[in-house]
């Protein structure tokens, strides 16, 4: 995506220096327009999600279709505003841009093919009927990039087998993904539960004429009805891509204009405070629970004990500017480069440090469903005031509930409300902000 947007930029900026004869002003609107609509165009389709399955027409026709659409809404916007291009203009963008989009497309598919790594493979559980099962592989196979071994439940058990079955699968087999090709159960509920709770996501799979209480069976198949709905929404690869953009674009905007005069500030006024480093790095649990580098500023006297011992109200590790830092949240500024490297998202659940997940782990049995996605900045919990010091169990099964409730029911809005509650947080200040 990054490389596109670039050659669409560079094909611009050389398609308007050789026409020549346009106001600065002019191709400016241009640039804005075209990236813009190559945005929402990304959030709206699936240009990236070619495979290496694909044949070279298939390949053509799925890239051919998104940037006609993409001149189409360009040349559209352009006519309402009554701009002044000439088609010569135009028509040079997509001239010099089209053979490098394509080209880059047939280069990436031609490396995905020959560099082809075992680590590309995942392991699917895959439930469904036993006349469904070798085309519910290759709809799998056809749509994606990945190598998949399958592990496949084909009879249906009754309601309350199909749990117990799954549990005992995913005991004995590492499972990255399951796939229910079944009609909607009364306990689908439940193994949506226990995919958050075993951090494997659960794909509803499903031929449209099932939905409408018809048996799917081998002679219907059809796969242009074939549907594939993740049960949780922040699974969908749209809306995968949103969240993203956001958190680079949002982390990227605060780096350049905010830390990159704060941190010199800060890290001055630390070094003159207390002797020690400026950063306080410490080891969290992120996103499949798996270890990350969570950054801050450093807030108290270098002690063995920051790994093991939670913060408490007057505490005498805490520096005077350090008081300062943590009154405002500004020890957790660092972070945004945690966002921008992929660690960590705008918002999501706070990262617990290591030994305190440990504590509660054996105590709270979903606990460890909120590392189902990245951990974030901010979060529903922390704007709902569940934030800091977590000295008691009830505040801990507390922030997992808000942190699943997050999980199950993502939405940009949410992520927009999220972010006005944390700063009207702020601005009121907390009593537990010690």
């Amino acid at each position: 995506m990054l490389s596109d947007i670039i050659f669409l930029n560079a094909s611009i900026a050389f398609a308007f220096y050789i026409s020549g004869n346009a106001p600065k002003a002019h191709i400016i609107y241009f640039i804005a327009f075209s990236n813009l609509t190559w945005l929402f165009l990304i959030i709206l389709s699936s240009p990236y999600s070619f495979s290496r399955n694909w044949d070279r027409p298939k390949t053509i026709k799925n890239q051919f279709i998104f940037i006609s659409t993409h001149l189409l809404v360009v040349a559209s916007l352009i006519f309402f505003y009554n701009r002044e291009y000439t088609l010569i203009q135009v028509m040079l963008v997509y001239c010099f841009f089209t053979p490098v989009f394509y080209s880059s497309k047939f280069l990436a598919s031609f490396f995905m093919q020959r560099f082809d790594q075992p680590h590309n493979t995942k392991s699917i559980l895959m439930i469904s009927q036993p006349q469904m099962q070798r085309h519910a592989r290759q709809y799998l196979i056809d749509q994606t990039d990945w190598k998949y071994k399958f592990i496949e439940l084909s009879d249906e058990p009754a309601s309350g087998d199909l749990i117990v079955k799954i549990k005992s699968l995913c005991e004995d087999n590492a499972i990255d993904e399951i796939f229910v090709c079944l009609p909607y159960r009364a306990d689908m509920n439940e193994l949506i539960d226990f995919g958050l709770s075993k951090l494997v996501p659960i794909k509803l799979m499903a031929d449209m004429r099932m939905e409408q209480g018809n048996s799917a069976d081998e002679k219907h198949f059809n796969q242009a009805s074939y549907v594939n709905l993740s049960t949780v929404s922040i699974d969908e690869p749209a809306n995968k891509i949103i969240k993203r953009i956001f958190d680079l674009i949002f982390s990227t905007l605060f780096i350049l204009t905010i830390m990159s005069w704060l941190v010199p500030l800060v890290a001055l006024l630390i070094k003159i405070d207390s002797t020690g480093p400026v950063f306080f790095i410490q080891k969290r649990n992120g996103r499949k629970n798996k270890a990350f580098s969570c950054i801050k500023f450093r807030t108290m006297l270098v002690n063995a004990d920051a790994d093991t011992k939670q913060a408490t109200k007057n505490d005498s590790r805490i520096t005077k500017f350090g008081q300062f830092l943590r009154k405002s949240s500004l020890d957790e500024l660092p972070q945004f480069f945690n966002v921008f490297m992929g660690d960590m998202s705008m918002i999501g659940p706070r990262p617990h440090p290591i030994k305190l997940n440990e504590k509660f782990a054996s105590q709270i049995e979903k606990l460890i469903s909120r590392h189902y996605v990245k951990p974030g900045i901010t979060g529903l919990a922390q704007a709902m005031g569940y934030r800091g010091e977590t000295s008691t169990l009830a505040d801990m099964k507390n922030r997992i509930t808000l942190d699943r409730f997050y999980i199950e029911n993502w939405s940009f809005v949410l992520d927009l409300k999220i972010i006005y509650l944390t700063v009207v947080s702020l601005l009121k200040g907390s009593e537990k902000a010690y």
